[in-house]
């Protein structure tokens, strides 16, 4: 009987040695299966929103024509403009100020004088159209953008959309400096493999030529959606992304949003909030032994001394922040009236957000940087489209929703993604703190010099970055 069951025992274990592994490669296929589709499913819902006036027609289609657009002035603005100019009331600045009080009086009765007497908006209305521009309605709103095509491709070259996004005080003029560069490079000497771009630059809804939402809790995530509709409408089912400022919240948006559709996201700016116990014994660690933190030798130069740069700067620097977060419209009404009023506010940031040590010169060190005709032309933007006000309101929108920005880090960024670690920008945010929410980090840069207005202030360094970043994606 023993014998008998032997050939039946040996049929058993044998059915077992096929079945169990089957079975543990079944569940374990199944998990896999699970966990990648977990981290595919998590993603910001796209939704759908209405920001025009009145409630949203129930009946017919929304126009989705894309209509050529020209940038235009007249004698009246122009007439109107000098007459306020003329009017400016100078208040006499306490000796030694420099720009530690914001900004330096003496240098605006500088600046003004400039702008009455020499700066040429007729001509700068020209630089400006020398782009197509265009209108196009989505969510029941228009939405401004340039779209510039390269004029001559390369045998062999792909050419690749870019959608690049600005902030606040900028506008899509920032980027006038780096389309050449991007859309032509081997034109100016940048030969980075086989990438040529077409250059897609949106102004934010309320910037600009952007009409302004007529609806309240127009945020980042309303912005992310109409941006991928506008790239949809253009046409495009993949393409990359590049932001800085709130152009990096958006631009990370529609990256966590619609990932299918982003080939790789580009940032010179990236929101991480520092929350925790974890955190802040890391952060006290990292000035004694930076490398048992995963800090390099360059992000602890940046980074500390901890409060002189990460608390008191802040602080000094964000006072608009919390004016633009809680009451923007009482502020807003003032630089809306007053084209002095609007160009120091403006001009102020472009001064110490370019470089810190620029609080300590009486001019604030802007023409070291820029001419007073790229800075009074983006002022001038926000100026004949009175945007500023609804430009402020974009702080209240999402930051009445997520006070310190990091609601949506919760979401992982898969996309392959580049950043560019400017040395004067705001705050330094580590590689090992950016893949808390970049998980695929494939190019980070210390870069060798330049702030917060990357693409206007070092437009060849953030080119040569962005197509580096390009070009190792292409290859993966």
């Amino acid at each position: 009987q023993a014998i008998s069951c032997l050939p039946r025992s040996f049929e058993y274990s044998q059915k077992n040695a096929v079945l169990v592994p089957a079975a543990a490669l079944g569940v374990g296929g199944m998990l896999l299966y699970w966990l990648r589709s977990g981290r595919k499913i998590k993603t910001i819902d796209m939704g759908d929103g209405w920001w025009g006036s009145g409630e949203r027609p129930l009946k017919g289609k929304e126009d989705a024509s894309i209509r050529p657009f020209k940038i235009e002035t007249s004698d009246k603005e122009i007439e109107d403009l000098h007459r306020r100019l003329d009017q400016f009331r100078f208040t006499p600045h306490v000796e030694g100020a420099a720009f530690h009080y914001g900004f330096n009086s003496s240098y605006l009765r500088k600046v003004v004088a400039y702008w009455r007497n020499q700066f040429d908006w007729r001509k700068q209305v020209e630089e400006l159209n020398k782009y197509p521009h265009f209108h196009t309605t989505i969510e029941g709103i228009d939405i401004h953008f340039i779209h510039v095509k390269p004029s001559y491709v390369p045998h062999g070259r792909a050419v690749k959309p870019l959608l690049m996004v600005h902030g606040w005080p900028g506008s899509f003029y920032e980027f006038y400096k780096i389309i050449p560069l991007l859309t032509e490079p081997a034109k100016h000497g940048l030969n980075e493999g086989d990438v040529v771009f077409e250059i897609i630059c949106p102004s934010i809804p309320g910037y600009g030529f952007s009409e302004a939402p007529h609806q309240k809790e127009f945020d980042s995530i309303a912005t992310a959606r109409i941006f991928h509709k506008l790239m949809n409408r253009l046409g495009f089912k993949e393409y990359y992304l590049q932001g800085g400022d709130w152009g990096s919240r958006i631009t990370t948006n529609m990256a966590q949003m619609l990932p299918q559709s982003v080939k790789g996201l580009h940032l010179n700016l990236v929101f991480i909030a520092r929350q925790g116990l974890g955190r802040l014994i890391r952060i006290m660690l990292g000035a004694y032994v930076p490398w048992l933190v995963g800090l390099s030798r360059e992000d602890a130069r940046r980074f500390y001394p901890f409060m002189q740069k990460n608390v008191y700067d802040v602080l000094r620097e964000s006072g608009y922040l919390h004016i633009q977060a809680t009451k923007p419209d009482t502020a807003g009404c003032g630089l809306n009236d007053s084209p002095v009023g609007l160009a120091a506010y403006i001009l102020e940031k472009f001064s110490t957000w370019t470089d810190k040590s620029f609080l300590h010169k009486d001019d604030g060190g802007l023409e070291s940087k820029y001419s007073l005709d790229e800075l009074l032309t983006n002022v001038m933007i926000y100026w004949v489209t009175s945007s500023i006000v609804s430009s402020m309101r974009y702080y209240k929108e999402n930051f009445c929703k997520d006070p310190d920005l990091s609601a949506h880090n919760r979401v992982g960024v898969y996309v392959p993604t580049g950043i560019a670690a400017f040395p004067q920008e705001i705050v330094h945010i580590p590689r090992v703190w950016a893949k808390d929410v970049y998980k695929n980090i494939i190019t980070y840069s210390y870069m060798p010099r330049g702030g917060h207005f990357a693409a206007f202030e070092e437009p060849k360094l953030l080119a040569q970055d962005i197509m580096q970043f390009v070009q190792k994606v292409e290859q993966l």
